[in-house]
C-alpha cells in the first residue's frame, strides 16, 4: 500500500464524519448495507456452531456464540428497522452514527476472530478448514458491507485477517503458511478496492452536493424571476401580468365565491407628470402605491397595470367592493407632498362584479374598464359600478363600433350646418358644421353617441378629416366673408398626424385660413393645458381662429382661460337656459364681462327666443346661435337659409 493511501487513511480515520455532506451520505448507505453485514454473521457463523457443537467445549460452542448471536441480531433488527423507514439523518445524528458503526465495529471483530482462532484448536481437519473459510469469507463481506465507512472496514480487516494469518503462521505447517500467504494478498486487493470504491463514492457525493446546489440555485432564481416578472419595479405592486393571472385562477375557482374586478384610473395624472417632469411623476405613484396599499382589506389586492392605470380584485359581494373603491378614491382626493410641491390628483373606478355580470375573465375585465369610462365620462369621476343598464349600453356601443369600424366616412356621414349670427346685424358670420350619420347597419346615430365611441379609438382622426374635407368643399357654396367653424376632439388635438393632415387640406383647397375656426371643448384642452396650448397657436400662425366650446361646463381655471391662444369663447346652451333665473342671469352676465376684459369674442349658443336674444344683448353679448335663427341644416341648403336669415335681418 502506498504512502499516499496510507496518508488518505489517516486523514480519512482522523476527520471521521468532518464533511456533513459526506458523513449523511455514508450513513444513509450504510443504513441500507448494514443489515446485510449482521445477516452474514449470523448465518456463518451459526454454520460453524453446527458443525463444532461436539468438537468444542461448550463454552466456546455454545455460550460465547449465543452471546455474540444476541447482540448481532439486536443490531440487525436495529439496521433493517432504520433501512426501511423514513428516517431523515441530519449531519451531526450521521456522525454519531459513523463513530458508533465504527467502534463497535472494532469490537464485534476482535470477539468474532477470537472466537474463531479458539475454534482452530478443536476438531478435525474438515471442520478447521471450515473455520478458515468462514473467517475469510466473513472478513471479506464485512469489508464490503462497510465500504462506505473505509474506517471501520479497515479497522476490520486489520483486526480480523493479520490476527488469522498469525494463527496460520503459528502452526508452522506449509499448507497452514501458503493460506496465510494467499489471505494477505487478499486483503492487500481487498483494501486497493476499497480505497479506489471510496473514492469514487465520495466523488459522486461531490457531484450531487454540486448538482443539488445548482439546482437549489436554479429554483431560487426561477422564484427570482417568477416574482421579478410579476412585480412593477417602480411601486413594487404586482403588475399587469399578475393581475391577467390572479383574475383567471379566481374565474377558473368560482366556487370559492363571488368577487370584483375593478379598474382605477389617476384623473390628473398627465398634467402633473408633464409639468413637473416624469421624475415628480414617479414619486407620485410610488407614494399611490404606499396610500393605497393600507386602504385594501378582506384579501382585496392592488395592482399596477402601467402608467397611471390600477387594477383591484376584492373578494365577496358587490356592497365589500364599493366600500374598498370608496375608501381608494377618497384617498386619491388627499393631496400628495413631493419636496415642496404639494400636488393634487384623483381617481376613477370601475367596477365589475362574479359572476353577476360576467363569468369569463375578459368580460369581466371589459366590463371594468366600460364602468371606468362611464365614471370617467359621465360622472366627471369617482366610482361606477356596471349595471344591466350599462350592460345594455355596451352592446349598443358595441354594435356602433363594429359599424364605425365598416363605415365609409366620405359616403356616410353627412354634413350639417348651423349659421353663427352677429347679434345687432342679424347678419350670418359664420357655420357651425356639423357629423350627421345614419349607418346602414344601426341606423340613425346621435352625434354625442357615435364621436364618444370613435373618440375611445383613432376612428376620430377619419371623421374629423372627411369632415373637414367636406367643409372646405361646402366653403365654395357660401359667400367668402362667412367663416367655417370646425370641432376638434381632443385626440385629434394631441395627434400630430391630424394637424398635419387638416393643414395640407387646408392647403390644397384655396380656402383662406382665415375664414376657419377651430372649436376645442374645455374638456379637451385640460388634459394637457400646456400641450394643447402650443398646438392651438400652431393654427393660429396658419391664420385659423380658435374658439373655446362649451365654456362653463369643463373643469378650465381663469389663469388657463389667460393663458391659452384663444379668439372666441362660446358660452354653453345650458347657462343660457336659465336666463330667467336670477342666478342664471347673473352667470352669463359674468362670462360676458371675462371675454370683454380678456378681448374675446363671445358667442351664446343655444338661443331660442326673442327674450334670451334681447338680454344678451344688453350684456354686451355680440354673437349668437340657436334655434331662434335656425336649426342644423344639411350643407346643401346652407346657401339659402344664409339669405333668408340675411333679409330677414334687413326687413
Amino acid at each position: 500500500m502506498r504512502g499516499g493511501k496510507c496518508w488518505r487513511l489517516y486523514r480519512w480515520y482522523a476527520d471521521l464524519g468532518s464533511d456533513p455532506r459526506l458523513a449523511v451520505a455514508q450513513a444513509v448507505s450504510l443504513q441500507r448495507q448494514l443489515p446485510f453485514l449482521y445477516a452474514l454473521l449470523l448465518v456463518n457463523s451459526l454454520a460453524i456452531v453446527v458443525t463444532h457443537r461436539h468438537a468444542a467445549p461448550f463454552a466456546i460452542s455454545t455460550t460465547i456464540p449465543l452471546c455474540l448471536f444476541t447482540l448481532s441480531s439486536v443490531r440487525l433488527l436495529h439496521w433493517w428497522r432504520r433501512a426501511h423507514c423514513a428516517d431523515h439523518v441530519d449531519a451531526e445524528a450521521a456522525r454519531r452514527r459513523l463513530r458508533m458503526i465504527t467502534l463497535l465495529g472494532t469490537f464485534l471483530a476482535a470477539a468474532y476472530i477470537a472466537w474463531s482462532i479458539a475454534l482452530l484448536g478443536y476438531g478435525n481437519a474438515i471442520q478447521k478448514a471450515h473455520v478458515m473459510i468462514y473467517v475469510t469469507t466473513t472478513a471479506i463481506g464485512c469489508i464490503f458491507c462497510l465500504g462506505a465507512l473505509p474506517q471501520a472496514a479497515l479497522l476490520v480487516g486489520l483486526i480480523v485477517i493479520p490476527t488469522f494469518i498469525g494463527a496460520c503462521l503459528a502452526r508452522q505447517d506449509t499448507m497452514y503458511t501458503v493460506i496465510a500467504v494467499n489471505v494477505a494478498l487478499v486483503l492487500i486487493v481487498l483494501l486497493h478496492v476499497l480505497f479506489n470504491n471510496f473514492d469514487h463514492f465520495r466523488k459522486q457525493v461531490i457531484a450531487q452536493t454540486r448538482l443539488g446546489r445548482q439546482h437549489d440555485e436554479l429554483i431560487r432564481l426561477n422564484h427570482d424571476n417568477e416574482r421579478l416578472a410579476h412585480t412593477d419595479s417602480l411601486t413594487g405592486l404586482p403588475n399587469r401580468r399578475r393581475f391577467h393571472d390572479d383574475l383567471a385562477e379566481l374565474v377558473a375557482s368560482g366556487e370559492t365565491g363571488p368577487f370584483a374586478v375593478g379598474l382605477l384610473d389617476l384623473d390628473r395624472f398627465k398634467p402633473v407628470n408633464d409639468t413637473f417632469g416624469h421624475h415628480v411623476g414617479d414619486i407620485l405613484l410610488v407614494q399611490l402605491a404606499e396610500r393605497m396599499r393600507p386602504m385594501l382589506s378582506g384579501g382585496a389586492s392592488i395592482y399596477r397595470l402601467g402608467g397611471d392605470e390600477f387594477g383591484v380584485l376584492v373578494p365577496g359581494n358587490v356592497r365589500t367592493a364599493a366600500m374598498v373603491g370608496a375608501r381608494l378614491c377618497a384617498a386619491l382626493e388627499e393631496p400628495f407632498a413631493i419636496g415642496e410641491l404639494t400636488v393634487s390628483v384623483g381617481g376613477s373606478l370601475g367596477i365589475a362584479q362574479f359572476p353577476d355580470v360576467g363569468q369569463v375573465a375578459t368580460e369581466l375585465f371589459d366590463r371594468a374598464d366600460y364602468a371606468l369610462y362611464h365614471a370617467k365620462r359621465m360622472q366627471g369621476g369617482g366610482l361606477c359600478i356596471f349595471t344591466p343598464d350599462l350592460e345594455s349600453a355596451i352592446r349598443r356601443d358595441r354594435a356602433i363600433e363594429a359599424a364605425l369600424q365598416a363605415c365609409v366616412f366620405d359616403e356616410e356621414l353627412h354634413l350639417y350646418g348651423q349659421p353663427i349670427v352677429g347679434a345687432r346685424t342679424g347678419q350670418v358670420e359664420a357655420i357651425e358644421l356639423l357629423a350627421r350619420w345614419r349607418s346602414p347597419l344601426v341606423g340613425e346615430i346621435a352625434p354625442s353617441d357615435f364621436i364618444t365611441i370613435a373618440e375611445r379609438s383613432t376612428l376620430i382622426h377619419g371623421i374629423t378629416l372627411a369632415m373637414f374635407r367636406k367643409g372646405l368643399a361646402a366653403a365654395r357654396l357660401l359667400p367668402s366673408d362667412i367663416a367655417l367653424s370646425f370641432n376638434i376632439s381632443a385626440c385629434d388635438l394631441h395627434s400630430p398626424a391630424t394637424l398635419a393632415a387638416i393643414e395640407r387640406e387646408l392647403l390644397a383647397s384655396g380656402v383662406a385660413a382665415s375664414r376657419i375656426w377651430i372649436e376645442v371643448t374645455e374638456t379637451a384642452v385640460m388634459r394637457d393645458p400646456a400641450a394643447a396650448a402650443r398646438v392651438l397657436q400652431r393654427l393660429r400662425r396658419l391664420g385659423m381662429k380658435v374658439a373655446l366650446d362649451d365654456f362653463g361646463t369643463g373643469h378650465s381655471s381663469l389663469s388657463n382661460l389667460h393663458q391659452l391662444p384663444l379668439d372666441k369663447v362660446k358660452i354653453d346652451r345650458s347657462f343660457i337656459n336659465d336666463l330667467q333665473a336670477q342666478r342664471g342671469w347673473a352667470v352669463v352676465e359674468a362670462m360676458v364681462g371675462l371675454c370683454r376684459a380678456l378681448s374675446l369674442e363671445c358667442v351664446a349658443e343655444g338661443v331660442q327666443t326673442a327674450e334670451q336674444l334681447e338680454t344678451l344683448l344688453r350684456m354686451g353679448c355680440e354673437h349668437m346661435q340657436g334655434f331662434l335663427f335656425t336649426e342644423p341644416l344639411p350643407v346643401a341648403l346652407l346657401p339659402e337659409a344664409v339669405r333668408i336669415i340675411g333679409r330677414r335681418a334687413a326687413a
